[in-house]
């Protein structure tokens, strides 16, 4: 979109300066964040090795959820609370980053086109998947829990409960929260993109990717216009909430059952309420991602129009970017990534756990 150069120049080597060290300490966190997904994830290994088959499934799968989370969206949030200054000695506190906006109903209202955005991009990162990585499963590359619910309702109800609540809470306060408030001193565009695009990266996983990327812009862009993440947070439960219901219908035995084997015949006359919901199901989330797509399309079509304040012009956003990308931490976390998307190492990991 157009920009409107309306921010007072300062000196370019200590804009430059200041930069590097907002850079550096986001290198930093991100590193931390996957230091902890590394950690987690063997964590559960070890944990699930150690229960072994003496455990029933509903509790094992509780317990590695747990884990999950604790190092994935709990522990995160708290460091970067503290290493952002929102906790701690002169902390900004969190009043102020959760306030209702005055816009909030609106806000909320984009939730279609959010949606719709997202989906259509995870519908294009399936097909691409199904033809060329037929041979590889790449969606369980970065799973810290296996999503297979083994059609047991308390464990898809726990999973439902961390989509839900667990995740959009603590992920919009370390994504939308401390990451963007660091980098919109140097750029709305740079934090909104920057931090969508480290929040599809985090969630480490080839199918998740590029999905959860545009959503994390487009939630970046309702964060930066309301000036809170209250709005966001509910709009991430929202889109949660769709896959969560998904699970849930998918953890009873007749859809689990027609989606196997696709013969209405084999399955009780009881559990057929359930394949029709979910057969209902699909095709209104079908419907509202194509018109919640159309919309976002509309609104983008719309922002375009509008000019913007052109906000640290000290710096090129292509010099921004290098800086980021190119902080050591950034280097390590690019090779972790790859590292993981390829399971290098924690197949090394979980097969000496297993054979110990």
């Amino acid at each position: 979109m157009p920009e409107e150069n309306t921010a007072a120049v300062r000196d370019a080597a200590e804009v430059t300066r200041d930069y590097k060290k907002t850079a550096l300490k986001v290198g930093v966190f991100f590193l931390i964040v996957f230091i902890l997904r590394y950690v987690g994830s063997y964590t559960i290994t070890a944990v699930s090795a150690l229960l072994g088959d003496h455990h029933p499934y509903t509790a094992k799968y509780i317990v590695q959820l747990t884990i999950s989370f604790m190092f994935l969206q709990v522990a995160p949030a708290i460091i970067g609370a503290y290493m952002f200054g929102w906790l701690g000695k002169g902390g900004t506190g969190l009043k102020v980053h959760y306030r209702i906006p005055k816009s909030n109903t609106r806000a909320i209202g984009n939730f279609p086109a959010v949606y719709g955005a997202g989906a259509i991009v995870n519908v294009v990162t399936l097909i691409i998947m199904f033809f060329c990585f037929r041979d590889v499963d790449l969606t369980k590359r970065l799973n810290a829990v296996s999503p297979a619910l083994e059609g047991d309702i308390w464990a898809s109800l726990y999973m439902f409960f961390v989509l839900v609540v667990i995740a959009p809470v603590f992920e919009e306060f370390v994504y939308r929260g401390v990451l963007m408030d660091a980098l919109k001193p140097y750029g709305n565009g740079l934090a909104i993109f920057a931090t969508g695009i480290m929040f599809g990266i985090a969630h480490a996983n080839f199918q998740q990717l590029f999905y959860t990327m545009v959503i994390g812009i487009c939630l970046g862009y309702i964060a930066n216009v309301t000036g809170s993440i209250f709005s966001t947070t509910i709009i991430h439960a929202m889109v949660n909430g769709v896959s969560g219901i998904m699970i849930l219908l998918m953890s009873t035995n007749g859809v689990q059952e027609f989606i196997l084997n696709g013969n209405p015949d084999t399955i009780p006359d009881e559990d057929m309420i359930w394949v029709a919901v979910f057969g209902i199901f699909m095709v209104s989330i079908f419907i509202f991602m194509i018109v919640g797509f159309i919309s976002a399309v509309l609104k983008i079509k719309q922002i375009k129009k509008y000019k913007v304040k052109k906000v640290c012009p000290e710096i090129t956003n292509g010099k921004k970017t290098a800086l980021l990308l190119t902080t050591v931490p950034a280097v390590i976390t690019l090779i972790m990534v790859i590292d993981t998307l390829f399971g290098i190492s924690s197949g090394l990991v979980a097969s000496m756990i297993q054979g110990a």
